[in-house]
């Protein structure tokens, strides 16, 4: 049994993580804001006793040695219009908290083996349609400036001799929740469209798939990889563009797919925030695949056809 602390716990992500990590039988505690939402989804489940919500660090007793943290806490991105604001929500729930986390942890004179930290493909900005491994080079704008503080604050706990994986992940396909939920009313009324063009690229990634990768990375310290440290793709082998993917979901659901939201529509609407839609990344899991990890879902075909048979 091992000891894992989750930030972002009652998240899309973290429900489906933390339910594997009590499966295999270990103790989790779940920082979180809201300690009832987070005690209610384990509520009369056999886990009940191994998950403990807590609103802050102090509440882990110091003789508790925490194995590994996985830090997936953040303000969602595309619900509001990024006024300055909203800006700053989105930096405090990702950085500021990344900060305060990494401090509290390298404090400690029980200090984790390894940080799992979250990021995005939005590291890279608008890619186009080049293929982006975790070598390629960023387009310096909102999304990237905001992944780099991201990821550097969480790097910085490597210099105090733990082991620090960032997962610039992909839109996670789930039949639980997410982005596909939002999608998915529209499309089943045939109102379904693709944004402007349709070129930008979707990197996506299947929820079971998701926390498979996060686990994997976990596991390094048992099959001696160290290796594995650093940023890493979160996504499926192949992306799809927009056109692609909405000619996919709508082909699932068997509904017509001939409407486009035009790009100027989505600026005026949006404003700066448009670019989630209208920009992409052609994002691949290189480093991942190359440690020997298989994604079981590798087309957006069988993903899409498994969440929606739920």
């Amino acid at each position: 049994m091992r000891n894992y602390l989750v930030t972002g716990g009652t998240g899309l992500i973290g429900q489906a993580l933390i339910k594997q990590l009590l499966e295999s039988h270990n103790q989790v505690w779940v920082l979180t804001r809201n300690q009832n939402k987070a005690k209610s989804i384990w509520k009369n489940t056999r886990f009940e006793d191994r998950l403990t919500a807590i609103t802050h660090y102090d509440e882990v007793a110091d003789e508790v040695a925490i194995d590994y943290v996985i830090n997936l806490a953040g303000e969602p991105i595309a619900d509001k219009r990024w006024s300055n604001r909203q800006k700053q929500k989105i930096w405090q729930s990702r950085i500021i908290l990344t900060e305060k986390l990494v401090d509290w942890l390298t404090h400690r004179e029980l200090r984790p083996k390894g940080l799992i930290s979250g990021s995005a493909v939005g590291w890279y900005g608008d890619g186009a349609d080049k293929i982006l491994t975790e070598q390629s080079e960023a387009n310096d704008e909102y999304t990237h400036q905001l992944c780099q503080a991201w990821e550097q604050a969480a790097l910085k706990a490597t210099e105090s001799g733990v082991r620090v994986c960032v997962i610039r992940t992909g839109l996670v396909v789930s039949a639980q929740g997410g982005f596909l939920s939002k999608l998915k009313l529209p499309f089943q009324f045939g109102l379904g469209a693709k944004i402007g063009n349709g070129k930008q690229y979707m990197p996506w990634v299947h929820i079971d798939d998701m926390v498979k990768a996060i686990l994997f990375l976990l596991a390094a310290d048992k099959v001696e990889q160290p290796e594995l440290s650093g940023a890493f793709n979160l996504t499926a082998p192949n992306p799809v563009t927009n056109a692609e993917f909405t000619q996919t979901l709508a082909a699932e659901l068997n509904r017509p797919n001939f409407l486009v939201a035009p790009a100027f529509l989505l600026k005026l609407i949006l404003g700066e925030m448009s670019r989630l839609l209208l920009t992409g990344q052609r994002a691949v899991p290189q480093r991942l695949t190359n440690a020997g990890f298989e994604f079981r879902f590798k087309t957006l075909q069988e993903a899409l056809s498994d969440v929606l048979s739920e």
